[in-house]
């Protein structure tokens, strides 16, 4: 029996429907019932999506804000009353917010829950299997779904070091979790078992699995990394419905027992390229032809993707990308040809059979080739003696105050971009319109007293979308929008050929910044390493091969900037622990790769131009050795959701440090003596000389009003801290 399998289809919806509900519903205009039953609208419209091209999908799999926070608050870590959405959505952006991070090398952050330090779980009535969203749907169709215990375990904030209590208190927990839907098939969504050390806690993982299976017909399924051969093994020994294993170079299915569905990862969730239809009907036609039950499905999550392909697309494109749904329609067509193989030995293939092999062969286009060869690496940055002392004469003070670049993006800001790309206002006029923007940035900056400005991006829609439609190699879509974090959506651009500098990138609107003011101003541009891990990468390319040909369009571009005045460059790669490999033996190489990158890019300064660094929403526990390769002058981090004890790791460090003051995230204002606590607290493990003072991340997504009053705290926090050290004095990086 051949079947097909489907998930995560993305809840952006197709015209990004949770988007409007949950900021509506945020700011009021949309009241609670008004908001449930969108949700519920939007559920019944995915599910139908599924159901019209395969055979297999979760219901109730829509997330309030995060799967996570969903699962946190479902097993009591954060007890709530049923529907107390108040109290939900204040984990996700009050002031008490959990830590965001990054997804299992992804672009999507999940809030990250404490586990409690007695390992009890009480799950909560209302907030159990199945969700609050759908739950009628899922009691009706569709597999219920959870994500697993050994990924809540492996992805919070206090990992234990020995899982075998938590795991025996979660198995009671999961067990009154699924009591709704005792016998039903469920889901259980296990992407942690392709981490190292899944090797070490197998008996108790077996134990696990073992006991719910017993409650409900089990389906488990990791996905991204292949889990290790001897994992494998030991979970196909376990009576389940269903396992999951992604085909893989090198990775061999396994004998399953009779019963078991061998659930077969076979099409991509995070790529956008075709598949090769025919060829992986090659692969996997001997599987089908002995009987064995297998349920083809994606490798990831299809919410890494946007909904559908749905606008125009250029030549080299034109009939090559696949989104969300062409994936589902890639699984149909799939499972047709299979079923073909399978059959057409004993009797000559029916029509429709014939047409499904017809599409497989349309489908598909090989790319073609990549045409690119690097300039040498430049040999090293001057040493950091050399620099500080040429820098000395930036003149700032003590515990310097700057932005990380973007400021609030306005309506009137975003019509403008609406206008320009409908070409109801031609390029000059929409300069002068940006020109405006900057001076009053700049304007604003020097009457709160900031250090080190910025121009505030007003004419960037997105950080990584802004670059890619000035490099040739790149496709910008219009409407392939894709879920980041509650809320907030960006367009990942699409890579399809070697990227070169079409004009300049940063140098108009950084050099017109500076001619307004006496201070020095930022030129900030997005880096390689995230230019590269937040698009789409052209198909056979390695990301260590884009990431080097994104670094030398760049390289130029620095040059440029520093050749006219530009004193400070920044350069935000808030990707780079995003992509530390998930596997301990690939992450040396991915280290070397940073480190050239990065000299690629600012190797060629000279020593008075301060080069600083953007990080955000990581474990910075791997940072050190990635900052000691870089060498850079400053490095701001997302730390205001973050206990300061983080700092630990970064000790001794002869650089510029700017942990966070403020959470940009929050709407709420933040006092200022909250901030000079929390700038105090650093202090304890950074050197006064050491520490800058900057928001967290950038501020694009705040309202005007609120980035006034937390930047105007955060500089008044910054002037009493240079009091208490006896006033200011110059300060170099």
């Amino acid at each position: 029996m051949i079947r097909t399998l489907a998930y995560g289809l993305p809840r952006l919806g197709p015209n990004r429907e949770y988007k409007r509900l949950l900021e509506g519903f945020w700011s009021g205009s949309i009241s609670r019932e008004d908001f449930l039953e969108g949700l519920e609208a939007l559920e019944a419209l995915r599910l139908a999506t599924y159901r019209e091209q395969v055979d297999l999908y979760p219901a109730g799999e829509l997330s309030l804000y995060d799967p996570m926070l969903d699962l946190a608050v479902a097993l009591g870590l954060y007890p709530l009353d049923p529907g107390d959405l108040e109290g939900y959505y204040a984990l996700a952006r009050g002031k008490e917010a959990l830590p965001l991070r990054k997804w299992f090398g992804t672009n999507y952050h999940y809030l990250v829950p404490r586990l409690p330090e007695r390992p009890r779980y009480t799950p909560q009535p209302g907030w159990g299997l199945p969700y609050p969203v759908g739950r009628n749907q899922a009691l009706k169709e569709g597999l219920p779904t959870l994500l697993g215990p050994y990924t809540l375990l492996r992805m919070a904030q206090n990992p234990p070091d020995r899982l075998g209590a938590h795991l025996e208190a979660l198995t009671e927990a999961y067990v009154e979790l699924v009591q709704p839907v005792r016998g039903r098939t469920v889901l259980l969504q296990e992407p942690a078992l392709g981490l190292d050390g899944a090797e070490e806690d197998l008996p108790h993982l077996l134990a696990f699995y073992g006991t719910l299976a017993q409650e409900v017909s089990l389906v488990l399924l990791p996905y991204y990394l292949p889990p290790a051969p001897r994992v494998v093994e030991a979970l196909a020994t376990l009576p389940l419905r269903g396992l999951g294993v992604i085909l893989a170079p090198g990775v061999s299915l396994p004998q399953v027992p009779k019963g078991t569905a061998l659930v077969v990862e076979v099409v991509e969730g995070l790529g956008v390229w075709r598949t090769n239809l025919l060829a992986l009907g090659e692969v996997l036609s001997p599987l089908a032809e002995t009987g064995q039950e297998v349920w083809v499905a994606p490798k990831a999550p299809l919410y890494h993707l946007p909904w559908e392909v749905a606008e125009p697309l250029p030549g080299a494109l034109a009939g090559r990308l696949a989104f969300a749904r062409e994936r589902l329609k890639e699984l149909a067509l799939l499972k047709a040809i299979l079923l073909t193989r399978t059959t057409s030995q004993e009797s000559p293939p029916s029509p429709e059979e014939e047409t499904a092999f017809a599409q497989a062969r349309a489908w598909y286009t090989p790319p073609p080739p990549w045409d690119f060869r690097p300039s040498p690496v430049p040999a090293s940055r001057p040493p950091r003696e050399e620099r500080s002392k040429a820098q000395q004469n930036l003149a700032l003070p003590l515990f310097p105050t700057t932005t990380i670049g973007s400021f609030p993006q306005t309506k009137e800001l975003r019509d403008f971009r609406k206008r320009l790309r409908s070409r109801a206002l031609d390029q000059t006029a929409y300069w002068l319109h940006i020109q405006e923007a900057i001076r009053a940035n700049i304007r604003l900056q020097e009457e709160l007293g900031l250090d080190v400005l910025v121009h505030g991006e007003p004419e960037r829609s997105d950080m990584v979308e802004f670059f890619a439609e000035r490099l040739e190699g790149f496709y910008p879509t219009q409407k392939g929008f894709v879920l980041s974090y509650g809320s907030r959506v960006w367009r990942p651009p699409i890579l399809f050929a070697p990227p070169r500098r079409r004009e300049p990138l940063v140098l108009r609107e950084t050099l017109f910044a500076q001619s307004l003011t006496p201070k020095p101003v930022k030129a900030i541009l997005t880096g390689p390493i995230t230019l590269a891990a937040w698009s789409y990468l052209p198909q056979g390319v390695e990301f260590r091969e884009a990431v080097i040909a994104l670094a030398e369009a760049l390289r130029e571009e620095v040059k440029e900037v520093a050749s006219h005045g530009i004193r400070v460059v920044q350069v935000d790669e808030p990707a780079l622990l995003e992509k530390l490999p998930l596997k301990a033996k690939e992450r040396p190489g991915y280290l070397a790769l940073v480190g050239e990158a990065f000299l690629r890019v600012v190797g060629e300064l000279p020593p008075e131009v301060q080069v600083h660094l953007h990080l955000c929403y990581s474990d910075y526990a791997a940072l050190r050795p990635f900052l000691e390769v870089m060498d850079p002058d400053v490095v701001s981090l997302e730390g205001a959701r973050q206990d300061p004890s983080f700092l630990q790791t970064l000790t001794g460090l002869s650089l510029g440090l700017g942990p966070g003051a403020f959470d940009v995230h929050s709407p709420l204002e933040v006092p200022a003596e909250e901030i000079l606590t929390r700038l105090q607290a650093y202090l304890r493990y950074l050197p006064a000389e050491r520490l800058w003072v900057n928001p967290d991340c950038g501020l694009k997504t705040r309202k005007p009003e609120e980035a006034l009053a937390n930047l105007k705290n955060m500089v008044e926090a910054a002037k009493r801290l240079r009091k208490a050290f006896g006033g200011s004095h110059a300060h170099g990086s």
